[in-house]
């Protein structure tokens, strides 16, 4: 009977967590993004996570191109890796290395800065 109670219970656990939605897997960078948080750390590490008040967006194109209000001088990127990005800008002659996770609902992105920074965005299409 113990057997049974405890096979019924890992059988429900299983099922359940089957059925359950990951927001945590990988998600595909390319697409529509509105920027909603932004991190901004004085140099001592006491940074956080600030929501925006204005809502800007960004789409990353798979031809590599962008698009939005996020990035104005932004112009291109390549994906280097499952952590990098080259960003190209108009205003700058050497591409950027940017830092990203990307689940299926956010997008995080780490400019190169001297004190930490960083920006989060919400996959809208």
């Amino acid at each position: 009977m113990k057997n049974l109670l405890f096979t019924g219970a890992l059988l429900c656990t299983l099922l359940m967590n089957a059925c359950k939605k990951d927001d945590q897997t990988t998600g595909e960078l390319y697409g529509k993004w509105v920027l909603t948080e932004q991190y901004a750390d004085p140099g001592d590490g006491s940074g956080t996570y600030q929501k925006v008040k204005e809502l800007k967006t960004v789409t990353f194109l798979p031809t590599g191109e962008t698009m939005g209000d996020v990035f104005e001088p932004l112009t291109r990127f390549k994906v280097l890796d499952s952590v990098r990005l080259e960003i190209t800008t108009k205003n700058i002659n050497q591409p950027l290395i940017y830092y990203y996770k990307v689940t299926a609902k956010q997008l995080v992105l780490n400019p190169p800065c001297i004190e930490g920074c960083g920006l989060k965005f919400k996959k809208i299409k």
